[in-house]
């Protein structure tokens, strides 16, 4: 193995750890806010607020996830009473989704406390090393996109 595959390796190796670790140290954080629902299902909603109301389509590649896994995170996020599927009036094979009154208020109340968690993820970085670090992962995705 020559020495970039070596570095490569490396590094794949530490984005999938800290990707891990990011995970699961925020889920954590969540569970002892007694937020009551997934770091996956936060994506959710925070994409269904930030969008209106979004195909499940759209939302599967805003969120990149697969369409069976949105499909399963809406089913419980529609039991929890925060968010709704109403068909697409210019083609009633689609579902719109949006974000119920609970809902809403649930992402409202809780946005400040997911921000502090993720800005725990960062701390301790320099705002010119937060921007290298972003333009150096998104040169790594566009690699293999």
């Amino acid at each position: 193995m020559n020495e970039r595959a070596k570095v490569g390796e490396t590094i794949s190796f530490l984005l999938d750890q800290t990707v891990r670790q990011s995970k699961l140290f925020t889920q954590r954080q969540m569970d002892q806010l007694g937020l009551n629902i997934t770091v996956e299902q936060w994506t959710l909603l925070k994409v269904v607020a930030e969008n209106g109301r979004i195909s499940q389509v759209d939302l599967s590649l805003k969120a990149q996830k697969d369409t069976a896994s949105i499909t399963r995170m809406l089913d419980l996020l529609q039991k929890k009473d925060m968010v709704r599927r109403t068909a697409d009036d210019m083609d009633r094979r689609k579902f719109l989704i949006s974000l119920t009154e609970s809902g809403q208020i649930f992402f409202n109340r809780h946005t400040a406390q997911m921000d502090a968690l993720r800005s725990k993820i960062v701390e301790g970085l320099s705002d010119q090393e937060l921007a290298d670090l972003e333009r150096i992962l998104e040169r790594i995705r566009q690699n293999i996109v």
